[in-house]
């Protein structure tokens, strides 16, 4: 546990300083580590919108990555969207997908994110799906690229997981990436 938080919070100064201490001299400064750790913890703060941004980062990562279970998890058990597909079936383009396609580069953006109610969480996302490196939006001009916007009905979990419980996604234009 402390080796995570170590990882979660090297970039945090304060941390960089404390282990940079604790390496030069020796283990009597670990108790003020795991302190200083706790507090920035506790000082974490984390938005629903916040929360729902990294999901999308964390999927675009994923796909890449092609790691298909990481994908999984972010789908909702009781998924179901109007094209009548279920979690398994979404699960099965997933990974059609990845199996297809030698490289995956994505590039997205949040469109917008609304909350009609608590735990509840409505988002647009424009995604570019290309087979080399997209730095930006620019880079899209002139690029074989399929653009989709999704637009995503999300579902907290406990405190801070967000699930997809429906999608729907059509063809994007360019001018959803600006």
């Amino acid at each position: 546990m402390l080796l995570s938080a170590m990882l979660l919070y090297r970039n945090n100064p304060i941390v960089r300083a404390l282990l940079t201490l604790a390496t030069r001299f020796g283990s009597g400064l670990l108790p003020w580590l795991v302190v200083v750790l706790a507090l920035a913890a506790c000082s974490r703060e984390s938005s629903p919108e916040a929360e729902i941004r990294e999901l999308v980062a964390r999927a675009a990562t994923a796909a890449e990555e092609r790691n298909v279970r990481d994908l999984r998890a972010m789908i909702a058990d009781d998924y179901a969207d109007d094209r009548g597909l279920d979690r398994k079936a979404v699960e099965n383009l997933i990974r059609i997908y990845v199996l297809r396609q030698q490289s995956i580069h994505l590039f997205t953006r949040v469109r917008n994110i609304e909350f009609p109610e608590p735990g509840r969480a409505l988002a647009s996302v424009a995604v570019a799906m290309a087979g080399r490196p997209v730095a930006g939006a620019d880079d899209l001009v002139g690029l074989t690229a399929d653009l989709y916007r999704f637009d995503l009905e999300l579902i907290r979990y406990g405190r801070s997981e967000w699930k997809v419980r429906r999608a729907a996604w059509e063809p994007a234009r360019l001018e959803d990436f600006w």
